[in-house]
């Protein structure tokens, strides 16, 4: 990020997110916003005021030095004071009190803009820091509610989309021994887990061209591969006994029928898009069937880079004319879309970016120098072998997170996250 963070650029960032936040609601009844969908997920209304209340904590309340709008908030909107399947019964605010509190927000917010020194050594503020954190966590937000969206039975309303079929190549493209720098000590508002910037040696492997497709996948579920126990791991096979996992979710097939539900659209599979909803064992088994295995998060950075060092797709807001590959962002698509050529990389991989987030086998870990920033509970606290790292971002991220640095992470088991994966050989 080379060029200088105006008030500007920062203020058209806030409308533009905000708006696309109150676009995914805006089709859905109050009582659809109350309501639990799945112990998975929080109430769609929670989430909402969720999102005006980081950004007061930060930007009214811990820039700006103002009270709290509201007691009580600090309880309630605080994702660690309470687990998702019992948000439905704190006393949140109704939908038309979570709207006139998040409009209040903002206005605060737009006073503390109107004041800080975007030139201030305090690293919370300089070059925006804290206004990129307030952004991407809503970002991030927007995928949740998707998720949640996704989840419903009822029909969400869809934009139509063109069938395309995925350009013909190599099944993997090889990616050369030797060091590279993984992480970045450089992108102003790159996360703490991101950082520092370090040299990582690696021996040359060979990564897919393409994320598994649905068509692919499909060959390892009529190839029986959910009923052999060799494919899996031991804690995969006990998830998907527990589960009785038979298919992706979402997924419909039959002697008769090749089909999925999409928000609430029961549709043709479509053969060459990335399969997503995925667990992290799915993926884990299918590679092992496939006479492959999940790329570390190391060799996926690697593979995502233009060349060593250099990351590219970095976010929009900060580089308007970036030269990376082309990548299927920012949730108006609402799917994977098939491979286009213009995604590739310099190794030749195809969709590193987007469509799906990309499990690897690696566990979250802080990398060498790690210091929590702004607040421990954002990275440090989900450190150790209890999460997976995915990378790359998702048709319902937003290009403000989707950088090669950026490292997303979830329990094993989950499936209802936008998430696929593509699989490595030694070279």
């Amino acid at each position: 990020m080379d060029k200088p963070v105006s008030r500007t650029r920062i203020a058209t960032e806030l409308e533009r997110v905000r708006l696309a936040t109150e676009a995914l609601i805006e089709p859905l009844g109050d009582t659809e916003l109350r309501r639990q969908v799945s112990p998975l997920q929080s109430p769609l209304v929670w989430d909402y005021a969720h999102i005006a209340y980081f950004e007061e904590l930060w930007l009214s309340r811990q820039v700006g030095g103002g009270e709290p709008i509201a007691t009580g908030h600090d309880d309630i909107y605080d994702a660690f004071q309470h687990e998702r399947d019992g948000r439905a019964d704190l006393p949140l605010l109704d939908p038309s009190a979570a709207r006139a509190y998040t409009a209040e927000v903002r206005e605060r917010t737009l006073e503390v803009l109107a004041e800080v020194d975007l030139e201030s050594e305090d690293p919370l503020v300089r070059d925006g820091f804290v206004f990129g954190m307030v952004l991407q966590h809503e970002t991030q937000h927007q995928e949740t509610l998707l998720q949640t969206l996704a989840l419903r039975d009822e029909a969400y309303p869809l934009p139509e989309r063109a069938t395309t079929t995925a350009p013909a190549g190599p099944e993997d493209v090889s990616v050369p021994a030797g060091p590279f720098t993984l992480g970045t000590s450089e992108h102003p508002w790159a996360y703490d887990n991101e950082r520092q910037a370090h040299e990582v040696v690696l021996d040359g492997f060979r990564i897919d061209r393409l994320p598994v497709t649905n068509a692919r996948y499909l060959d390892f579920v009529e190839d029986q591969g959910y009923d052999e126990q060799s494919h899996w791991s031991e804690p995969g096979w006990a998830w998907r006994l527990a589960e009785n996992a038979t298919l992706p979710h979402g997924w419909r097939v039959s002697a008769g029928e090749r089909a999925r539900l999409r928000f609430g659209h029961l549709e043709p599979l479509p053969p060459d898009e990335p399969v997503q909803h995925v667990s992290f064992f799915e993926a884990e088994a299918f590679a092992r069937w496939a006479g492959k295995r999940l790329a570390t998060e190391q060799e996926w950075e690697k593979a995502a880079r233009c060349r060593p060092g250099v990351e590219t797709h970095a976010a929009r807001f900060a580089n308007d004319d970036d030269d990376g590959p082309e990548a299927n962002l920012g949730g108006a698509s609402f799917g994977p879309l098939p491979a286009t050529p213009g995604s590739a990389t310099a190794c030749g991989a195809l969709q590193l970016m987007g469509d799906v987030w990309e499990w690897t086998s690696s566990h979250f870990l802080p990398y060498p120098g790690f210091t929590p920033f702004p607040y421990p509970e954002y990275s440090e606290v989900f450190f150790g072998e209890a999460f997976r790292v995915l990378r790359g971002g998702s048709w319902a991220s937003d290009p403000l997170v989707a950088r090669p640095t950026a490292r997303n992470w979830d329990y094993p088991q989950r499936r209802q996250i936008f998430a696929g994966f593509r699989c490595v050989t030694d070279a």
